[in-house]
């Protein structure tokens, strides 16, 4: 039993030739479990750290705090140059904009511009939570704060609530196009737009929330056009009823006319995604679940049919990590969603045990397929999320960690993280993000190891020029050992007190092998 499962761990290590077809939802689920201070994903998997509160910008200033969409815009629809635009949930609110690519000699990330974007022309903004990629390469912002009946601001004096919109802006200039007054001011948390480029649906995080459909006038144009608020089942029909949004107090008021309107409430709209069926998906928090509609027409106003249903949420489903399979409560706090290019729901949660869910295309509450990709680390949410085209490369952003995780979690270009302050990641399959670590005797600079795999009675030999420190970690990002030499040229590890599984070397702080014990 234990070669055959030696002989499964070298196949996921070697990234075989037959496995560089594999998809980014390819994996075996996580252990359900409660957060630790490192980030958990399956082993078949690794992640770069592209920045982290505080980090230092190419055009001035430092990384803001609480970091939430991380909204990937490809170049030329590149999946490997783009700008990367990063919201940060805070008060007053912040965007910064990275232009990034992915270097095909390391196989890593480069940022090679950062730049924050300035709203004092706008009135600023706050709580910029999540957002939209548009297909006509701007990025749309979204405020979740609103208005609060009879306690308008508006310090710029320009008649609108200064904050609780949807703001696009371009971040190949790193300009601001303009806040959309006419998509309507409540707690945005997230929009998607069809492919059509003139409908948006979008949701109000709020309790009581309302679920919208915003048809432009032009394409890809959100300036001005009609809003509609959802009224009828949610497990069942309904239909849209047309509010007033010409007027800067009609605009100011959305949430007081939908109530007024009779339309029906939900309990925090999170995210809201168009799935690869032309169904809508939009996660609400408050009630732990996904639901889905179709929508008859989407161009078509109020006689356009409505049909929702739950899609995920409100029940257990079965995990099975490889080894045993436990039933888990999806729980509420569903947040971030994303479609992969297999039709799977990526699913972030916010709350409980932080995982990331992947409900797998073909799911039904029925006939259930859910697994854990991933925990976020204690404290932290995670958020984002968007793919690369090719769908190799997944981004998102780890909030709130707490400041005291010491994760020394070990990423794909060899730098140590401990996940104590907000940070932005990009995931991908191993085979497809950094140089392939050594699983042999050579690492690197003439550093040698050996035997590797290795059994765990035996001593492990480490050869090499100036060796000062010598590390080992689980593949948690857990430290196992921490010596230091005096640039000695020889050592031996005794390894008897580790158990069996893979593990990380390094050396000098530096150099990075994939350590088999058996």
């Amino acid at each position: 039993m234990q070669s055959k499962l030696h002989f499964k761990t070298l196949i996921i290590l070697l990234g075989f030739h037959c496995l560089n077809a594999q998809n980014i939802a390819d994996f075996t689920s996580v252990t359900p479990a409660s957060p630790i201070d490192s980030f958990v994903i399956p082993s078949s998997h690794t992640f770069q750290m592209l920045a982290i509160a505080g980090d230092v910008l190419t055009a001035g200033g430092t990384l803001p705090d609480t970091p939430d969409f991380t909204g990937y815009v490809p170049i030329a629809n590149s999946s490997t140059n783009g700008y990367l635009s990063l919201n940060h949930e805070k008060a007053p609110g912040d965007v910064t904009v990275f232009d990034l690519n992915l270097n095909g000699t390391t196989n890593l990330w480069e940022v090679t511009a950062s730049q924050a974007i300035d709203f004092t022309a706008w009135g600023d903004t706050a709580a910029n939570c999540s957002g939209t990629v548009t297909s006509w390469g701007t990025v749309i912002s979204c405020e979740e704060f609103a208005y609060i009946p009879g306690n308008l601001i508006d310090f710029n004096f320009d008649g609108y609530n200064d904050v609780g919109w949807n703001v696009e802006i371009d971040p190949a200039t790193k300009t601001v196009i303009g806040k959309h007054w006419a998509m309507g001011n409540m707690a945005h948390e997230n929009v998607v737009i069809h492919s059509n480029d003139r409908t948006v649906y979008q949701g109000a995080d709020s309790n009581p929330g309302y679920l919208y459909k915003f048809v432009a006038n032009t394409a890809q144009d959100l300036s001005s056009g009609d809003l509609y608020v959802f009224s009828g089942s949610k497990s069942g029909v309904g239909a849209w009823i047309q509010i007033n949004n010409t007027t800067q107090d009609d605009r100011n008021k959305t949430i007081e006319l939908s109530a007024a309107a009779g339309a029906t409430v939900f309990n925090g709209i999170e995210d809201v995604e168009i799935g690869p069926d032309g169904m809508v998906y939009f996660a609400v928090k408050g009630e732990g679940r996904v639901y889905r509609f179709s929508d008859s027409d989407v161009l078509e106003t109020t006689t356009s049919t409505v049909t929702m249903e739950t899609y995920v949420g409100g029940m257990s489903y079965d995990i099975n990590d490889g080894s045993s399979t436990t039933s888990v409560a999806w729980g509420n706090g569903n947040d971030n969603l994303a479609f992969d290019g297999q039709g799977n729901l990526w699913v972030l949660q916010d709350s409980g045990n932080a995982y990331i869910w992947v409900v797998k295309n073909g799911h039904t509450q029925a006939s259930p397929d859910v697994e854990i990709f991933g925990i976020s680390p204690t404290g932290s949410e995670p958020t984002g999320i968007t793919f690369t085209p090719d769908f190799k490369y997944l981004f998102l952003s780890i909030q709130h960690p707490s400041s005291g995780n010491v994760a020394n979690q070990t990423d794909a270009a060899g730098n140590v993280i401990n996940f104590d302050d907000g940070t932005t990641l990009v995931l991908a399959r191993n085979e497809n993000l950094g140089a392939p670590l050594s699983i042999n005797n050579e690492i690197s600079k003439g550093f040698k190891l050996y035997p590797n795999p290795i059994n765990e009675t035996k001593q492990l030999h480490i050869t090499g020029k100036d060796i000062k420190n010598v590390r080992l970690y689980s593949i948690l990002g857990e430290e196992m050992l921490n010596s230091d030499y005096d640039n000695v040229s020889d050592v031996d590890l005794i390894i008897k007190n580790y158990n069996p599984g893979l593990y990380l070397l390094r050396i000098n702080n530096q150099f990075t092998s994939k350590l088999i014990i058996e």
